[in-house]
């Protein structure tokens, strides 16, 4: 692979975030990978930054999901409770029926709680 600004000259890798080839006098070492601009640098120093605050907030993301489940719980219970002694049909239905979503969403989210806090335990 050639330099994309010298096409006479051998590349030595290649921008990390456009991959273009560079050569020696073209590349710049950032620790954290290499890039061909200013524009570029910008951009891998701003997704780098992203990356270590995700990173951060992963290990939040179980008790987020726990704290939903018992929420949607706490929502389901009534909407159920009174949707099977309501008087009319079409409420005691709509009522039940939506429980059970929200029961379905506090399943959901239970289990994401639960896998996101063993996939955080294996690193």
């Amino acid at each position: 692979m050639k330099c994309f600004t010298h096409s006479q000259v051998d590349a030595v890798g290649s921008c990390k975030y456009c991959s273009k080839g560079m050569c020696v006098q073209c590349a710049k070492d950032l620790g954290i990978g290499i890039v061909c601009s200013e524009p570029c640098e910008a951009e891998i120093r701003t997704l780098h930054s992203m990356v270590r605050r995700n990173r951060k907030m992963y290990a939040f993301a179980p008790k987020s999901h726990l704290r939903n489940a018992i929420f949607c719980l706490m929502l389901a219970a009534p909407f159920i409770g009174f949707g099977l002694v309501s008087k009319s049909r079409f409420l005691s239905l709509y009522l039940t029926v939506s429980g059970v979503v929200m029961l379905c969403g506090a399943a959901f989210s239970f289990y994401n709680s639960r896998k996101i806090a063993k996939m955080a335990s294996s690193e």
